[in-house]
């Protein structure tokens, strides 16, 4: 019996590994890098081939690299042909990184030899690496809290071909912007600042592909931003009932309608302006079923929980997506079981989210109160 048992491992070990295929990925210490003459390696990235040969034998290596070589960028250290590669970039953007490597694996033939046969795999990684501008005297303005002058001269930036792929100025742009809204400041050509923050940030959210928002200065004022939009266009327009936040339930048709109209569109903002629309998700959803829109809000929960019960940790989610996503299971959460009848999804929601949660005080009050039965399950 042992023996079979043993028998029946190494077959499977043995079948696991000629599964197994080749594979290749690409690694790199910095993939935000900036153009700043005191600090001259701070546009300097190294990047790596991560080689699975699975049984196979490595031949060669080639990268290719967006951009003219020379012009956009030089190599500082290794080849095209390294594994490990220094490259140094000059120009700002975002630049498409890929890696073939060639290998070769013996293949039995028909008589029953063996011959080596050469093959390749390749990793393409878009926009793998961004390059932008060290702008300080954009730094400076908001420093000073000159947000009109900020507003203009990041348009000036915004407005140059140089900076065409760079999200710094738009994002200096947005805060200008926001800056003036908060100091209710006025200019002639600009009539609401509120507005024109949401579309400048949501331009630059757009542009940043590998997370210039995620460094700690833009990360706190987004956080900020989001704060004000979610609490302007949900968070104030919602009722209080028994400590826990709910839809009006008046009767007035006319105040109800305008309130889930105003919160559709604050929905939509909000999900433009943040790099994790997934946490405003289950609050549309909820939107959308009060507002009778239960088709809609049932696609929404049929495509978006499975997406959350995949998600393994929020250190990502700003505080502002974190306190949409509790706001958007806290509400969804009293819509479900009129939905689903056995409650499985709701216990789902909160058994997934509850550790995320555990320090909220008010999350934990409402999760024991109306949910704890839930943990149970």
């Amino acid at each position: 019996m042992k023996l079979t048992i043993l028998l029946s491992s190494i077959l499977f070990l043995g079948s696991t590994l000629m599964a197994q295929k080749p594979s290749v990925a690409i690694n790199s210490n910095k993939r935000i890098l900036t153009l700043d003459d005191e600090k001259p390696n701070a546009n300097i990235t190294k990047l790596e081939s991560k080689f699975v040969a699975a049984g196979t034998k490595k031949i060669s290596t080639a990268w290719s690299i967006s951009g003219v070589q020379d012009k956009d960028w030089v190599i500082k250290s290794g080849d095209l042909s390294s594994g490990e590669i220094e490259i140094q970039f000059k120009k700002v953007g975002n630049y498409t990184v890929a890696v073939t490597v060639g290998y070769s694996e013996k293949v039995k033939q028909k008589n029953g030899t063996f011959e080596d046969v050469e093959n390749d795999v390749e990793a393409e990684e878009e926009n793998f690496i961004t390059v932008t501008n060290n702008l300080d005297e954009l730094t400076q303005i908001h420093a000073d809290s000159n947000f009109v002058k900020l507003v203009k001269k990041a348009a000036d930036y915004v407005a140059k071909p140089k900076f065409a792929n760079d999200p710094t100025p738009t994002i200096f742009l947005a805060k200008g912007y926001f800056g003036m809204y908060r100091k209710s400041l006025k200019d002639a050509l600009i009539t609401d600042p509120y507005e024109e923050a949401i579309v400048a940030t949501a331009t630059a959210i757009e542009m940043d592909q590998n997370g210039i928002f995620y460094t700690p200065v833009h990360r706190m004022w987004l956080n900020g931003f989001q704060t004000e939009v979610i609490n302007n266009e949900i968070v104030f327009k919602l009722d209080d009932l028994d400590g826990y936040p709910a839809f009006y339930t008046g009767k007035d048709l006319a105040k109800k309608a305008q309130l889930i109209e105003e919160m559709m569109e604050g929905v939509e903002k909000y999900s433009t302006i943040t790099k994790n629309p997934i946490a405003v998700k289950l609050l549309e959803a909820a939107i959308r079923y009060n507002a009778k829109d239960v088709k809609g809000a049932n696609l929404i929960y049929k495509t978006e929980i499975p997406n959350l019960l995949k998600i393994e940790k929020i250190d990502k989610f700003s505080d502002a997506d974190k306190q949409a996503l509790k706001l958007g299971v806290i509400l969804s959460a009293q819509i479900l079981p009129i939905i689903d009848k056995n409650n499985t999804n709701t216990c789902a929601i909160m058994k997934k989210i509850a550790p995320w949660f555990e320090k909220d005080k008010d999350f934990i009050a409402i999760f024991e109160k109306k949910y704890n039965s839930c943990m149970k399950e």
